[in-house]
């Protein structure tokens, strides 16, 4: 092998390295959805002021909110699967803050979906896990140009299936003061430590 194709190799390498090392942050994600919590730790992007309307049909903003982390999860009324266990987990963590007496965390569903879903569906829903709105907001975007903000701010994939649903991170979006300040699984046990130490 000639010195010049060498060369040309080891760059080559020296390229696909640096890309490997910027696309999985450093080696540390190997997924997307690692690499977007990994990315919300590191950076605490901001988030803007999303409105929203929810199962009342009140508007309302993440500044509302300001005082409080922000739980928010990502679902849709129509769909059949992980949406029922967010709503089962938000319910679980509201008894659990009823327990221990917090108002430092509030939990947020927003869907998707806003064309489909009405405040009376979002309010069939909240019924289906019997939560409350004392510490559980349920809301839709107030328009198709707030779906698009959230869903780029916090990197969500969204991806329409075959059956007219979606295929969605099940991941919770902790959000403090304007800024993504954690992507979480549902069933992480930092969540019961958030809750306790009152946010």
């Amino acid at each position: 092998m000639s010195p010049r194709t060498l060369l040309s190799v080891a760059l080559a390498l020296c390229l696909m390295a640096g890309l490997l090392w910027h696309s999985t942050a450093g080696l540390s994600a190997f997924t997307y959805e690692t690499l977007r919590q990994t990315q919300a730790m590191r950076q605490q992007p901001p988030v803007s002021d999303w409105q929203l309307q929810d199962d009342q049909g009140n508007l309302v903003r993440l500044s509302d909110w300001d005082d409080q982390v922000l739980l928010v999860s990502f679902i849709f009324t129509r769909c059949t699967a992980v949406c029922g266990a967010l709503g089962v987990r938000y319910r679980q963590l509201q008894r659990a803050m009823e327990a221990a007496g917090s108002n430092g965390v509030r939990l947020l569903s927003v869907s998707i979906e806003p064309a489909h879903d009405t405040p009376e569906r979002l309010a069939e829903y909240r019924q289906r896990f019997g939560g409350t709105r004392t510490s559980w907001t349920i809301a839709r975007p107030a328009d198709e140009q707030i779906l698009s903000t959230l869903i780029r701010e916090t990197g969500l994939r969204v991806i329409p299936d075959r059956i007219g649903g979606f295929a969605h991170s099940d991941s919770l979006h902790w959000i403090r003061d304007g800024h993504l300040v954690r992507i979480s699984a549902w069933t992480d046990p930092a969540l019961e430590g958030l809750i306790t130490d009152d946010g």
